[in-house]
């Protein structure tokens, strides 16, 4: 008789960290007038629609001269699901449109190439959008959140995986990859960025620290409420700061004593939290804590010193969203990223054809003798390749 309990096969993943003095803090300068604007956690294909692109106007009204993206911008699910293990039934939306188009582009190079092109299209926009500089600040970070890093580790190690049994069954009449064909290890060379002058790509995890004042990074710890986080980074570092990674969208200013003599010469402190730009109906993996509010942060330089504040998204009571910046507001055109679900009555429901089915039992298609004799010829392939979700098989090479 089997037994009731039994010793389980865990295996404890590290997650990659790095301290800001090893991934480096650059410093950068802006004149007076200039304007600097901050975004985190858009989770591309994954992203508010209908935010992004009002966050796009804004920029084309200002034209800040520096937009700062910090860290997860891009969803590493996006790419897994090129190559899932396992059905996940929780999480059932459909593929979004560049998940699909990638999907049809060949193979996994081909896919992974071409969503890691559409990404780098998407980055792009920003800098269209601004007219100026764009730094991007991949993430590193942990706590369950998607990060660039590990968007880059599983695309390695799955083509590590695949060209493996490539190798090993040279008889196969199909391959889930090509090994003879290598994909960039370099974010900036995936998402197609390294040929574009205008747009920097940072090293994970890294910062920016503004006129020696200002610090834009990615924060690697939560606090319960608004501001507090930043507030804690800014008791650490000396410096204002500009932080994603904590779920809000808030702004703390403090003024204290630097000298009394000749007379009383005061410090204005400033700390600031980016919120998220996700479409919250498809990112569901994430906790409700990590999605306190959406919204940005936009600043000016006055007196060598960035004055700014975090914009938070409001929803009205036509179910509208909107977020006012300088006096004038953005609000889209119909309700978005309204919660999933429709009313329910308690009037029977329809049952629609094929509902009254008895799904509990799936009925499978005999094959004819010369399908199987086909199917029996075929080689075994490992769990791994079996189980590969939606990838297109190469053809035997010559």
């Amino acid at each position: 008789m089997p037994r009731s309990t039994s010793p389980k096969r865990v295996t404890v993943k590290e997650d990659p960290k790095t301290s800001l003095a090893e991934a480096g803090i650059s410093p950068m300068t802006l004149k007076d007038g200039m304007r600097a604007v901050a975004i985190a956690h858009m989770y591309y294909p994954h992203h508010d629609r209908s935010m992004v692109e009002l966050v796009l106007q804004y920029l084309r009204d200002v034209r800040p001269e520096v937009v700062f993206l910090l860290g997860g911008i891009i969803d590493e699910d996006s790419f897994k699901q090129f190559n899932e293990v396992e059905e996940n039934y929780l999480h059932d939306y459909p593929d979004t449109p560049e998940v699909l188009e990638a999907m049809a582009a060949g193979g996994f190079e081909d896919q992974v190439l071409k969503l890691g092109e559409m990404c780098g299209k998407f980055i792009e926009q920003f800098q269209v959008a601004s007219g100026g500089k764009v730094i991007y600040i991949p993430s590193a970070t942990h706590l369950s959140m998607p990060n660039e890093i590990r968007l880059m580790e599983w695309i390695q190690q799955t083509k590590r995986t695949l060209d493996a049994w490539s190798v090993s069954h040279p008889k196969a009449t199909e391959y889930p990859s090509d090994p003879s064909i290598a994909l960039p290890k370099k974010l900036d060379v995936l998402f197609n960025l390294h040929n574009n002058p205008m747009v920097q790509v940072q090293r994970y995890g890294s910062a920016v620290l503004l006129n020696d004042k200002t610090l834009f990074m990615i924060g690697d710890f939560r606090r319960r409420h608004g501001a507090d986080a930043s507030n804690v980074e800014w008791e650490q570092r000396g410096y204002n700061i500009v932080r994603s990674f904590d779920g809000k969208v808030a702004s703390g200013y403090r003024t204290s004593a630097d000298h009394t003599l000749p007379g009383l010469q005061l410090l204005f402190q400033e700390f600031h939290e980016v919120g998220y730009l996700w479409d919250p109906r498809r990112m569901g993996h994430l906790r409700d804590y990590d999605r306190r509010a959406s919204g940005f942060f936009t600043g000016i330089m006055v007196h060598g010193e960035l004055f700014g504040q975090s914009i938070p998204v409001l929803r009205g009571t036509d179910g509208r969203r909107s977020f006012v910046v300088d006096d004038r507001d953005y609000t889209e055109a119909e309700p978005g990223c309204l919660p999933n679900g429709s009313e329910i009555s308690l009037e029977p429901r329809v049952i629609q054809a094929g509902d009254g089915e008895d799904q509990r039992r799936i009925k499978t298609a005999v094959p004819s003798e010369e399908e199987a004799e086909t199917t029996e010829a075929k080689p075994k392939k490992p769990k791994a390749a079996k189980k590969a979700k939606k990838t297109t098989r190469r053809k035997p090479r010559e």
